[in-house]
Formats: C-alpha cells, structure tokens, sequence
C-alpha cells in the first residue's frame, strides 16, 4: 500500500514540474523584438538587464519580462496590436444591427480594469502624462501611469507595482509593468528602462 502511494506521489510530483515548465518560459528579447516590430514597436534592450520567465497568472498576460542584473526590480510587457480590432470594427460599421466601441478608446476602460486587478478592487488613481511629451518620448498619441501596492497573483515575489500604459491610434496598446520591494529606489530603477519600447 505504501508503495502505491508513494508512486502515486512521484507521479503527481512530475505531472505537476511538466506543467508548471509548460507555464513558464524565458523569452529572448530578439524573439520579443520581432513581435514588436511587426507591431509598429520598437524595443531596446537595457544593459543593466536579462530576460526572465514569463508567468501565467488571471490577472494580466504579458508576453515578455526582464529583470535587472544587480536589484530586486523587474518589468513585464503587454503589446497588443489593434489592427484585428479595427478589421471587425470596420465590418461593423457596415452593418446597421453591430455595434462596437472605437478601438482606439478600449485603452481608457483596459487600464483602468488592470489596474482594479492588480489591487484586489481598492484601485489607484491612474496620471496621464502631457500629452507633448508623451509624443516626444514614446511617439504616442496617449499615456499615463498609476502606483499601487500589489495584492494579486500577479505580483509574486513583489510588493509594488507601477503600470505605464501607452497608446498610438490605429496602432497599438501598450502595458509595462514594472515591480519592486523597496519603494525608495523603485522611481530610480526605472529610469534607465524607461524608454526601452517606443513607437515606431
């Protein structure tokens, strides 16, 4: 009896580690740097940085994640294109019975959901950066961030969170989430990444 338990447990043991792997991956940032480009994307690599697994998790899919080389901080990216989005709101508009919300203002109510998340329901307030400067920096039409205090599956391994979202009309939208225990240097650490994805 003992045996059979014992090799039942073994069994649950591999069955679990094979899914657990098929979950997790390392993306190589050139694999992510195809998929953005065919976006309308433009990724740069930060040098301070290495690629780490992407998780799955309820809570927020993202498609790439790297992680700084000497600091308990790392950052995870959502690129969505919109371009399947706007072919079904183009057929839309041709039927009198469909209606569809414009693409470009799915953003607003996506990162505003994330965020809620990301924290359980409590929220924060969501900033919107200036709009000139948004454009200047990131060649968006329109952007923004919020900080909060992570309570989700999604943080794992960390306490606080700060979502930038980013948005070019007809293009693309874009989360970057970036996570940290130490509050005091997480503005510091995210500076040189900052602008490791751009528009194109």
């Amino acid at each position: 009896m003992k045996i059979k338990i014992t090799i039942i447990l073994l069994l649950a043991i591999v069955v679990s580690a094979f899914t657990i792997n098929k979950q997790e991956k390392i993306v190589k940032a050139e694999e992510f740097q195809k998929e953005a480009d065919t976006i309308g994307l433009k990724f740069v690599m930060p040098e301070n940085y290495k690629e780490t697994v992407v998780k799955k998790n309820r809570d927020l899919w993202y498609s790439f994640a790297i992680k700084n080389k000497d600091a308990d901080f790392e950052i995870r990216y959502t690129i969505r294109s919109l371009k399947p989005q706007f072919e079904e709101y183009e057929k839309c508009k041709l039927d009198k019975n469909c209606l569809m919300i414009n693409p470009n203002n799915i953003y607003k109510g996506t990162t505003m959901t994330n965020v809620l998340n990301m924290t359980a329901g409590q929220g924060a307030e969501i900033g919107p950066f200036p709009a000139e400067a948004v454009k200047n920096e990131f060649n968006a039409d329109a952007g923004g961030s919020a900080f909060f205090e992570f309570n989700c599956e999604f943080r794992k391994g960390y306490k606080y969170g700060q979502m930038v979202y980013l948005h070019k009309d007809n293009v693309a939208d874009v989360i970057i989430t970036y996570l940290s225990n130490d509050v005091d240097v997480h503005s510091d650490l995210m500076m040189e990444p900052f602008h490791a994805l751009t528009f194109k």
